[in-house]
């Protein structure tokens, strides 16, 4: 019994860490090239977000800080996991961070017809929400 207990804690972590490494790793390259990247410039400036001049900065800004600070209220539910506090909020935090940050992708691939790339959003979304109820739907939201 002690044997699936166990286990169960390791699936959670390791969905988790995945989760962490799925924005964490993009964030940390965007933040190393050039801001806003060119290819983000091109695909997006002659879209709706480019017709404003704060709308292409704003846009790559705002995917990093979700990027960056969805992985952080994941990691840190992890170590409160790991030491046995709360960390239910903090969780819930980050999979709406999460949510968000999908939705914000979704719309931007579908606004210049990307649409591989809006249904590969689209299906990242599915399996956070997939990973959420499967591993901690028992959890309080409040």
């Amino acid at each position: 019994m002690q044997y699936i207990k166990i286990m169960h804690i390791l699936k959670k972590q390791l969905s988790l860490l995945l989760l962490v490494l799925l924005l964490l790793i993009p964030a940390i390259h965007k933040i190393n090239a050039t801001i806003p990247a060119e290819w983000f410039v091109n695909k997006f400036e002659k879209s709706l977000i480019g017709s404003f001049s704060w709308g292409i900065p704003m846009s790559y800004y705002l995917i990093i800080f979700l990027e960056i600070t969805g992985p952080f209220f994941i990691l840190l539910s992890m170590f409160l996991i790991l030491f046995k506090k709360k960390y239910s909020t903090c969780l819930h935090i980050g999979f709406m961070i999460y949510y968000i940050l999908f939705v914000i992708l979704t719309f931007g691939s579908f606004l210049v017809q990307d649409y591989d790339n809006g249904f590969k959003d689209f299906i990242y979304f599915i399996g956070i929400m997939f990973i959420e109820q499967h591993y901690f739907r028992e959890e309080k939201t409040v």
